[in-house]
């Protein structure tokens, strides 16, 4: 059962539909160094490493206009890091920290208070978690742009509290020189929280890492940079004169490449899901709904597009709602199981038979 999710999760994540041509590149490398479907592995390790009360660490957001203003960030990556982080709370007993841009504070909020968690302090947040009444909690926190600043709260962090893993969606990944690109090469380094320095120092203090990403140069990407690079456009070099490329140096210890980011994140969650065998750690339509939605109250832009809409990566609202339909019923949701008693038993007893056949003539 568990196999059938996860190979499941991973197709629906994993299809094409903006025809963009890079999913269909990372997911092959990224699968060949898991040796097993991606969003699993991330969801195994986050359930063996992250225990009740644990803080996660979830990094998101992208001010990628920065040209323009540093007002301006995407729909991609903080809804995905809400519904995640949702995840962990009510299935692990996780208090998330989201890491986001000073910037995206206001807008990350507004999204955790959307899929029905209350932004506190992270000592207020904490406190929930021990509380007798019920008070589901979370913070999110400005993420330094400096490098050296944002490794120095990662430490802060680990001495404080007990930290159980490290997630980075769509969030920039830093290349062997420390620059970070979008995926067109334009740099945004200066404008982005350096989440590389925090995923440095929870690797060092043994905390698990994951990255889940898009486009190739996200955090975590940097688990398959060498065969990536030669096959990204911009991924040996960016254009901007670094010397580098698009895609980040730094591994992490799961990597998950979906067709869209937020794809991703809901597809950990809906294999955390069927771990934990509660169908309502999945996300919902219902909420991705109040999340997009939620977006377009806030001033996130479509990625592709560049419009103020409830749409991710180009993608149409109608669409985001049926991938999730569609991850909810890889997890059971919506789906008479007890229906297809009869036909999987005959399915089995076919594949037994294949098996045997094979054995015999092998000797």
């Amino acid at each position: 059962m568990k196999n059938q999710i996860a190979e499941n999760v991973d197709r629906i994540m994993s299809i094409d539909f903006p025809r963009r041509g890079v999913i269909d590149t990372i997911y092959p490398l990224a699968r060949e160094r898991h040796g097993e479907p991606l969003a699993m592995h991330a969801a195994e390790l986050l359930k063996s490493r992250v225990k009740q009360g644990d803080i996660v660490l979830i990094a998101t957001g992208w001010l990628d206009r920065p040209h323009v203003s540093l007002n301006v960030a995407e729909t991609d990556g903080p809804p995905g890091a809400a519904a995640l982080a949702r995840a962990l709370h009510l299935g692990l007993g996780a208090i998330p920290v989201l890491l986001v841009e000073e910037e995206l504070i206001v807008h990350m909020t507004v999204l955790m208070h959307a899929v029905g968690l209350r932004v506190l302090s992270v000592d207020e947040a904490c406190a929930a978690g021990r509380s007798q009444a019920a008070l589901h909690a979370c913070a999110v926190v400005a993420l330094p742009k400096d490098w050296h600043v944002a490794a120095a709260l990662a430490q802060d962090m680990i001495d404080r509290y007990p930290i159980g893993a490290f997630v980075a969606i769509e969030k920039g990944g830093a290349n062997e020189y420390g620059e970070i690109h979008t995926s067109r090469g334009a740099n945004t380094t200066a404008a982005l929280g350096k989440g590389d320095a925090v995923r440095e120092v929870c690797a060092a203090a043994g905390v698990a890492t994951v990255g889940i990403g898009d486009g190739g140069n996200e955090i975590g990407m940097g688990s398959i940079a060498e065969p990536l690079r030669g096959v990204l456009r911009h991924g040996d070099d960016c254009g901007c004169g670094c010397g580098g490329g698009t895609v980040p140096a730094g591994a992490t210890d799961s990597l998950v490449a979906a067709t869209v980011s937020n794809w991703g994140a809901y597809a950990v969650a809906a294999c955390l899901a069927g771990l934990k065998g509660e169908p309502s750690l999945a996300h919902s339509p219902d909420r991705e709904q109040r999340l997009l939605h939620a977006c377009t109250q806030i001033g996130l832009i479509d990625g592709v597009t560049g419009l103020v809409e409830p749409t991710a990566d180009g993608l149409s609202l109608e669409t985001q709602l049926s991938f999730v339909t569609l991850l909810a019923a890889a997890v059971g949701t919506g789906v008479a199981v007890q229906g297809w008693e009869g036909e999987r038993r005959a399915s089995d007893m076919l594949t037994e038979t294949a098996d045997a056949r094979i054995r015999n003539r092998n000797g």
